[in-house]
């Protein structure tokens, strides 16, 4: 079963990213669930941010990234290879590598990628600089059959498991 899908949207957010590994955001399974089951379904949304660090999704995650409004970010994903990742870097806005990074698919218009000396493997073919790319976000596959309310489809506009509803109290 699945119960781990969220939707972070920054949009103007002065954000200090203080961890000493320079991890910005990590998409892994947690201690609880079902083993092999329990990894993160992320979207994450970046609008007119300047933001740094690192991203690591693990093998039983994913995670579909928006960068949009101007947004610069900067750091590595998936330094190490690791689940899938969809990146998408609208006209404007621009990504800088500071490690080598791999991703599952790749939207993004000519220049919007610096590699900065390090290579961005996309679906494992080296991703040539200063070139356009069209790919197509991951669609979550996840469990209706997770047992924790709230969860819900983040892209059908319903963030609750439920309708939206808080659960019922007990004995209501």
């Amino acid at each position: 079963m699945n119960n781990t899908v969220t939707t972070i949207s920054l949009d103007g957010a002065t954000i200090v990213n203080e961890d000493e590994a320079g991890v910005l955001l990590r998409a892994a399974a947690a201690g609880w669930g079902s083993d092999g089951s329990n990894g993160a379904h992320v979207t994450f949304k970046l609008a007119d941010e300047e933001i740094e660090g690192d991203i690591v999704v693990d093998g039983i995650s994913e995670l579909n990234m928006y960068l949009s409004d101007g947004t610069d970010y900067t750091g590595a994903i998936n330094a190490d290879d690791g689940g899938a990742v969809y990146v998408e870097i609208e006209s404007g806005s621009t990504w800088t590598l500071t490690g080598d990074s791999h991703v599952s698919s790749l939207s993004c218009a000519m220049g919007a990628i610096d590699l900065n000396g390090h290579t961005l493997y996309v679906d494992g073919i080296a991703y040539e600089e200063g070139s356009a790319s069209t790919g197509s976000a991951i669609e979550f596959a996840i469990s209706s059959g997770s047992g924790v309310m709230g969860m819900g489809d983040p892209s059908s506009g319903n963030p609750g498991g439920n309708g939206g509803e808080p659960p019922a109290q007990p004995g209501t």
